[in-house]
């Protein structure tokens, strides 16, 4: 199969960064309809919509600006510095954002996207260990691509893509599934309308039996630690999981992107935590959020772990109580000395507990839909596996495709 190597500027007809609505000025964001992405949001996906929004006052008094749907977005430095993402409708971005404008005549934009992936680690590298200590627009317009002819690009982005598309439905299934236990927390717990409601006495506005403690009195909790990253001993050939803050996003986890050593557990603050323990980001970008563990894993100090004080495991009640207050949460996170959440403050944060006949019963019911969000979870990542392995043979020709 024959390649031509361009830069990649060279098949774009545009490249351009974005940029950010001064944060201060309401106007720029309250009832906001433009989506606007942070590169907290690039993380080899399709973008069809975005946490944040931005009004018309934002965007003609900043540098962001609209780039069209199947643009590319490569995060030239932050956590995600080196991924990439598609546009799937037209967004703006923040300045750390790269974004690139395909020619659809010379290339397909799948293919230029798969490419990216392909060179992630390498983009990171010059992201971070570099001199300049970030990517910029220059240097991803200036860096090398090997491209077939289109129609055998076409052929392999579509057959890249056919797995992104079942992984794709599957994280659709999974929203479902969470929305779905979200809303029987809701009806439960906020509307008071649990089985049995109808004969339930209140007292002080809470069913009679319920109590309001401290998380202290319910939970233990630890936070983690990182292992020396001069040994690395302490990373290779590690079989123990290990969850950095950027991993916790409100769901479960079922693996992480690094592993441990047993000897760096020994010699670090890292602890080994039980299956179904709670983490909760401290701080960092993802500071609030939540995560359960499917087995046993360790995580660094940045985040919070929750573990029972008896043999009760009711760690869905809690997750979806922390999920519930978490503007309370950010407020007094914010509001400290120290701009993040301590173990401190989590342990004298109040919550609710229910009867235990009450709470066992939700338990048994959000243990149903999270099984189900698991093996979602577990197909969509072998299906990821089979793509990656896929990737770099398709790429360089060595596994022969036909236009």
């Amino acid at each position: 199969m024959e390649y031509l190597i361009k830069h990649i500027g060279d098949i774009c007809r545009k490249v351009c960064s974005g940029g950010t609505p001064t944060s201060t000025n309401a106007l720029y964001y309250e009832g906001g309809t433009i989506p606007w992405v942070n590169t907290n949001e690039v993380n080899f996906c399709n973008i069809y919509d975005t946490n944040r929004k931005i009004t018309e006052e934002g965007l003609n008094h900043s540098a962001a600006k609209y780039i069209p749907a199947n643009s590319i977005i490569v995060a030239m430095y932050g956590v995600t510095a080196g991924k990439s993402a598609i546009a799937k409708i037209p967004l703006t971005t923040n300045q750390a954002c790269c974004n690139l404008i395909i020619d659809e005549s010379q290339a397909d934009y799948r293919y230029v996207y798969y490419f990216l992936l392909q060179q992630s680690e390498n983009l990171n590298r010059l992201a971070n260990g570099g001199a300049q200590q970030n990517l910029n627009a220059f240097i991803i317009k200036k860096y090398k691509i090997t491209l077939p002819v289109l129609p055998i690009q076409q052929k392999i982005a579509s057959i890249l893509s056919a797995y992104d598309s079942l992984i794709e439905n599957n994280t659709k299934r999974i929203r479902m599934l969470e929305q779905m236990a979200e809303n029987l927390y809701k009806e439960w717990f906020v509307r008071f309308r649990f089985p049995g409601h109808e004969h339930t006495e209140f007292v002080d506005g809470l069913p009679k039996g319920w109590k309001v403690l401290k998380i202290k009195d319910c939970y233990r909790t630890c936070s983690g630690g990182t292992p020396s990253r001069e040994k690395p001993e302490y990373y290779i050939n590690g079989s123990i999981p290990w969850v950095k803050t950027g991993e916790i996003q409100d769901s479960i986890i079922i693996d992480t992107e690094e592993k441990i050593t047993s000897e760096a557990l020994k010699h670090s603050s890292a602890k080994l935590l039980p299956r179904n323990s709670l983490l909760m980001a401290m701080y960092g970008v993802n500071i609030g959020k939540l995560g359960i563990l499917t087995k046993q894993m360790s995580c660094n100090q940045a985040a919070c772990a929750f573990l029972p004080n008896n043999e009760k495991k009711t760690f869905y009640y809690l997750f979806f109580y922390l999920k519930s207050i978490r503007e309370y949460l950010l407020i007094i996170g914010f509001g400290a000395a120290q701009q993040n959440l301590s173990q401190s403050i989590i342990n004298n944060i109040r919550i609710t507990i229910p009867s235990e006949i009450i709470l066992n019963d939700f338990e048994r019911n959000i243990f149903v839909l999270y099984k189900q969000i698991e093996l979602l979870q577990r197909q969509s990542a072998l299906l990821a596996r089979q793509r990656d392995l896929l990737l770099p043979r398709l790429m360089s020709g060595k596994l022969e495709v036909k236009a």
